[in-house]
């Protein structure tokens, strides 16, 4: 027991390791030397073990977000590496050897798809050729036809939903003409191009600990990724809503291309079925809330798993490695679950939601602009715990604070510019930091002069000289027709003073 407090050991191999060293101990008690031989026999096992026991999660430690609270013995999984990721901000749930190199075998198809989406054209038509035949014999396969004229977008319907090997190299040669832009590019040349690429996008998307060597995911000692990388790639190609639409299809139909092209065949279709059983309504691991997304087997890789999952407007994912048959559909759905009932989506606020108003300084009239948030996160947080998250802004020096009122009034020195940054707001849950966003202004403010008072009206011979100005603005034509309008107001209304004498008179003379 004493031991076991000091050194969290995750395997069974382990534990029985050091009960064994406490009972060279305990027997040592017999004798002198003996009792320090043992000892310092037991000294040695602890050096030589308690590294590893507390090293990084390669070596089997659980590596937890510190939102998190479950152990490793609250989750039964089977998975070498497992990685639960909130799909929208990205932030890790729970992790067992996130971290640890594994082979990938064809969730490795997540990046050949990801790629496709980026550098090609989903309408375009792409002929197979014979680099559908470097998959081996013994691999998974769409059923290509050497020859065959099809849309890339069909194509990642054979990649994703029956995992073809034969899809991936026709992708992985079409997209490395296309980035090289060399369609006489060798097969070599172009499947080289395509894997180069997939090196190097991976990196820029923080999947530091992988290196691909083929498109298709088949077993290679110099092929592997992590959890947590594989988790990151998904997570970009799950921004696409296309490859939503695809990873979540049950069963796609194409025509075969030889039944439609060889009179002596007969006309055929072929069936893509999606091999993700989470998403398979009549399958026994059916998961109500699965969207997606990819399988992968090998002999060395073993069963791997990577899951959408969307309930209550959260969604999650979950990537299992290294699993075993029916453990990658049992460790999925154990990580989800404990995702969708221990946490929460919390929303601090919504994009172009405004968040405080500063008042302009240094224009004649009383301005404002408002301030929002340059983006709105989200974030997942365990349930019940929404009244210890809390919002801190930091202004930037250039905005000035004075309290008036009891009331904190803020401004801000013209010009302003739009999507100007004047501050940060800190997320925090129960004091730990989740996230440090900009505050930026919703507008432009220009500079403006105070208007110079108008002059006295000055007479000059009897006429008011804005008035001869403006009088002399106006064509001779306009003038007549002025003249004219008057005119005729003038003898309207002598007119009118005419017809009341005449009545007047008239009454006069009736009186009398």
């Amino acid at each position: 027991m004493l031991f076991s407090g000091l050194f969290p050991v995750q395997s069974h191999g382990k534990s029985a390791i050091l009960k064994t060293m406490l009972i060279l101990v305990t027997k040592g008690v017999g004798c002198k030397m003996k009792r320090i031989k043992s000892l310092i026999l037991a000294l040695i096992c602890l050096l030589a073990f308690a590294s590893p026991i507390l090293a990084t999660s390669e070596n089997g430690t659980v590596d937890i977000n510190v939102l998190t609270t479950v152990t490793e013995e609250n989750l039964n999984l089977e998975a070498q590496g497992a990685i639960l990721m909130g799909l929208e901000n990205g932030e890790i749930i729970f992790s067992r050897n996130g971290d640890k190199k594994l082979y990938p075998a064809s969730t490795t198809k997540i990046l050949t798809a990801l790629l496709a989406l980026e550098h090609g054209d989903l309408d375009g038509i792409v002929t197979v050729g014979n680099e559908a035949n470097l998959c081996t014999y013994d691999s998974s396969k769409a059923g290509l036809d050497i020859g065959e004229e099809i849309s890339l977008e069909e194509l990642l319907y054979g990649l994703m939903l029956p995992s073809g090997n034969d899809a991936a190299y026709t992708i992985a040669v079409h997209i490395g003409r296309e980035v090289k832009s060399d369609q006489s590019l060798s097969i070599d040349k172009a499947v080289d191009a395509f894997i180069d690429l997939m090196n190097s996008r991976s990196k820029e998307l923080g999947a530091s600990n992988s290196h691909f060597v083929t498109p298709d995911g088949y077993h290679d000692d110099n092929h592997y990724t992590t959890a947590r990388d594989i988790a990151l790639i998904t997570r970009e190609a799950m921004k696409h809503d296309v490859f939503r639409k695809i990873v979540a299809t049950r069963m796609f139909t194409i025509p075969d291309w030889s039944s439609l092209h060889n009179p002596n065949v007969e006309n055929e279709t072929r069936y893509w079925r999606n091999s993700n059983l989470l998403i398979q309504p009549n399958d026994q691991f059916h998961y109500p809330d699965a969207t997606g997304v990819k399988t992968g087997y090998t002999s060395k890789a073993m069963h791997c798993l990577v899951t959408s999952a969307t309930r209550d407007n959260m969604e999650l994912l979950t990537v299992v490695l290294g699993s075993s048959r029916h453990g990658k559909w049992t460790d999925s759905t154990t990580l989800l679950d404990y995702g969708f009932d221990n946490y929460e989506r919390y929303k601090p606020f919504s994009q172009g939601e405004q968040l405080a108003i500063l008042d302009i300084e240094g224009n004649p009239q009383q301005d404002w602009v408002r301030i929002v948030a340059d983006r709105a996160p989200i974030f997942l947080i365990p349930k019940g715990n929404l009244d210890k998250v809390s919002q801190e802004i930091e202004w930037n020096e250039e905005v000035s604070q004075n309290e008036e009122d009891g009331k904190n009034h803020l401004s801000i020195e013209v010009p302003v510019s739009k999507s100007q940054k004047v501050g940060s707001v800190t997320i925090s849950l129960d004091g730990k930091i989740l996230d440090k966003i900009d505050l930026i202004t919703s507008r432009a403010v220009e500079k403006k002069e105070k208007e110079a008072p108008k002059p006295l009206v000055k007479i000059k011979d009897g006429i008011d000289n804005s008035f001869s100005a403006l009088w002399a603005s106006h064509s001779p034509w306009k003038k007549v027709l002025y003249g004219l309008g008057i005119l005729i107001i003038i003898l309207f209304i002598i007119r009118i003073g005419l017809v009341r004498r005449r009545r007047k008179k008239q009454n006069f003379i009736r009186r009398y």
